[in-house]
């Protein structure tokens, strides 16, 4: 319980998501590698007039895998564990927990590699507040609750520049306080402010050519494109496709009207060009007005014939200004972009001590065991977490360039 509630108050992006799946995996029963089906939920097209227009339920699913299995061992004396509770929480557990709960965190922000939308500039701090405002515009145009779960996880070096620029301005005496106070924001713009030195650094591929789409009105999670040179596209890197006649703006996913954005998509897997062509892997699947299922329709148009293909919003003649640049990812996101479920690790037999502790608050769960090594007068012990993580809905979460 000491191992739990040291665990329960670390780590900002690993609080923040959604919790809710961990109970679906069987109490006691689950193993490392296991996947969870996530229902998404339905979307539907709705009808005007008296008339009956009855809509079949388009569900999708997110699959959820218990991934990660992380711990840290350690040998204690007989001596060690006379030590007072206390002593024994700042000396042993403290550091053996925070080292598990970073791993933790690190893995719930490289859930930004999973997501397709993109404002700033790779490789610049932003400093101006519009940055973070045009990350709310995308989330608004995506019908992103504003229900007061939208969070915006900083690098240090953002968190730094956006609490100098702003000096508390167009914030309330209290958050004006507890910025000069904690160098922090807050809640500003609609978000709660965080940070956390985990946020995930992407590198942009190594990029050529003046690549365009090779044939019009592709759809689904792979697109045919062409006229690449010596390129590298990176999983996580951020495709769009211009035409000036046809563009490939996103929908609105309530209204399915034209945001006036072009539509991005992530690139899912690192590929390479074969003599100038390349199959790009992405998500989310596009599906143009005219699909068999248009409650799901997430452009005004598919990608027109020779249109252009953008990486990071950058058009392809200018691919020198970004090729090979890392960035870190901040996060804009509501807590149910993604997922972190923690279960419960089975209790083995045999052994001096065997605990598992959980949280029905927040969902985590740790196990300890401990063993006796009579012949050294030690005992070793194990912390063990299983769990997985996995970006839900795409929608709900924006990449802000660092």
């Amino acid at each position: 319980m000491e191992a739990l509630d040291v665990l329960e108050n670390t780590d900002a992006a690993a609080r923040i998501v959604n919790r809710e799946y961990s109970d679906q995996f069987k109490f006691g029963g689950a193993v490392l590698g296991q996947t969870l089906s996530i229902r998404k939920p339905a979307r539907y097209l709705g009808r005007l007039g008296q008339s009956v227009n009855i809509e079949g339920i388009t569900e999708s699913f997110v699959p959820l895998t218990l991934a990660f299995q992380r711990g840290v061992d350690i040998q204690i004396s007989s001596q060690d564990l006379l030590l007072r509770i206390d002593e024994y929480r700042d000396r042993v557990l403290k550091p053996m927990i925070a080292r598990i709960a970073n791993l933790i965190d690190q893995d719930v922000c490289l859930l930004a590699q999973g997501l397709s939308n993109f404002v700033g500039t790779p490789g610049t701090t932003p400093t101006a507040l519009s940055t973070y405002l045009s990350a709310k515009t995308t989330l608004d145009n995506q019908a992103c609750p504003m229900d007061g779960e939208r969070h915006m996880i900083l690098n240090p070096a953002a968190e730094s520049s956006i609490v100098d620029t702003l000096k508390g301005l167009f914030q309330s005496a209290e958050e004006i306080k507890q910025q000069y106070l904690r160098g922090e924001m807050g809640r500003s713009i609609g978000f709660d402010w965080a940070m956390d030195q985990n946020i995930y650094v992407h590198t942009v591929g190594t990029l050529g050519g003046t690549p365009t789409v090779s044939s019009g009105n592709q759809s689904g999670s792979t697109i045919t494109t062409g006229s690449w040179s010596s390129t590298t596209l990176n999983a996580g890197d951020i495709v769009g496709f211009f035409s000036s006649s046809s563009p490939t703006n996103s929908v609105n996913p309530q209204s399915y009207q034209d945001t006036g954005q072009m539509a991005t998509f992530v690139v899912t897997a690192t590929i390479t060009d074969s003599a100038g062509t390349i199959a790009i892997p992405l998500a989310p699947s596009i599906v143009g007005p005219a699909s068999p299922t248009p409650s799901l329709q997430n452009v005004t148009n598919l990608p027109a014939n020779s249109a252009a293909v953008y990486v990071f919003g950058t058009p392809a003649a200018s691919f020198s200004t970004i090729s090979a640049k890392s960035s870190p990812q901040n996060l804009a996101v509501h807590r149910d972009f993604g997922t972190l479920a923690m279960v419960d690790m089975p209790l083995p037999g045999g052994t001096d001590k065997a605990y598992r502790a959980a949280s029905k608050k927040t969902g985590n769960s740790i196990r300890v065991i401990r063993d006796y090594v009579a012949t050294t007068d030690q005992f070793i012990q194990r912390t063990d977490v299983l769990y997985g993580v996995a970006v839900l809905r795409q929608e709900l979460g924006c990449r802000v360039g660092g």
